[in-house]
């Protein structure tokens, strides 16, 4: 017969308890990690390169696999093959509405959320903004989430800077609607 000492049974109930809360933490900690697109269709898909350079891949996701302009829920991940400074990818987001006319007075303070919500990014990693039926967003980065943003034209002119007519990249953008493969 094997008798247990008080050390014994402190030491396997804290072996025990340190178990369970591992066990605990690995499963609440999958809940704030999703494949966020997972209930979607792929649209389509595209890269973009600056002088020879992959920046980054790109894909557009929506419930039935097809495009509509403001039609909901639509997700976009971007997929980046190099590093970049959260700073770089707001400041690239500026000029980017900066060439599509939208004024600066409605877009300077969405730049603020996102410098409070993105991450800087390495290679590898994935940036997704999920846009709800409402028209709401919720970032992602590597489908852990990032924030919210509740505000139905900020979620639309982010969209936009790739799926609009005035979009700086219109093959890609023809990409991304499923217009060419």
């Amino acid at each position: 017969m094997i008798v247990m000492t008080t050390l014994n049974k402190n030491t396997a109930k804290k072996r025990l308890t340190f178990a369970l809360i591992s066990v605990a933490f690995l499963l609440f900690s999958n809940l704030a990690y999703a494949n966020v697109t997972a209930p979607l269709k792929t649209v389509g898909q595209g890269e973009m390169s600056w002088l020879f350079m992959d920046v980054y891949q790109v894909s557009l996701h929506s419930a039935d696999g097809h495009y509509v302009h403001q039609e909901y829920p639509q997700a976009l991940t971007i997929r980046y093959q190099r590093s970049f400074k959260k700073e770089w990818l707001i400041k690239a987001t500026a000029e980017e509405w900066q060439k599509m006319k939208i004024d600066s007075r409605q877009y300077e303070p969405w730049l603020a959320q996102f410098f409070s919500l993105w991450p800087n990014v390495n290679s590898g990693d994935t940036l997704t903004f999920l846009v709800a039926k409402n028209g709401q967003g919720t970032f992602y980065h590597n489908d852990r989430l990032l924030g919210d943003i509740n505000n139905r034209d900020l979620s639309r002119a982010f969209l936009d800077i790739w799926l609009s007519k005035k979009t700086s990249e219109p093959d890609l953008r023809r990409q991304l609607i499923g217009e060419i493969k």
